[in-house]
């Protein structure tokens, strides 16, 4: 099977799956103005966060702001190129794929959690965003136990 066919195939099997996500990202992008549902929700950062700010500026080249952003978007962009390698020009299927995977989300933890550490609640890109649907949650609990949640 070509590279092309391959391809082809894979939108071909996925085309609902795709179709959902990107109405999924362009109806939140202009609702919220952001599109991770974890921080549509909480208004709290998610370990992810910066991924899409950092590949764009991988993209460009701008290597200063994909480690601001995000600095794993490096190790995520070549295991990406690594499975499309596999998948598309090799044309066989992906070693170590669960192995990569599980590896990538663990690092991907710990750079949350010491970005967690040293940035939230107020050092961008890590802020805490009010405008968030647990938003009323957060003032009703701190009203009634008379605590600060969040700015």
């Amino acid at each position: 099977m070509s590279i092309f066919n391959r391809i082809k195939k894979d939108i071909v099997d996925n085309y609902k799956a795709l179709i959902i996500i990107v109405l999924y990202f362009v109806i939140t992008h202009f609702a919220f103005g952001y599109v991770c549902p974890f921080r549509l929700l909480t208004g709290i950062p998610c370990p992810g966060c910066g991924l899409t700010r950092a590949g764009i500026n991988l993209i460009c080249l701008n290597i200063n702001k994909v480690l601001f952003y995000n600095p794993m978007m490096i190790p995520i962009a070549a295991f990406i190129v690594y499975c499309i390698i596999f998948r598309y020009i090799i044309g066989k299927r992906i070693p170590y794929i669960n192995g990569i995977t599980i590896i990538l989300c663990l690092a991907l933890f710990v750079l949350y959690l010491y970005r967690m550490y040293t940035m939230f609640p107020d050092k961008y890109p890590m802020e805490y965003v009010s405008r968030n649907l647990f938003s009323p949650i957060y003032r009703l609990i701190g009203e009634h136990f008379n605590i600060h949640l969040f700015n």
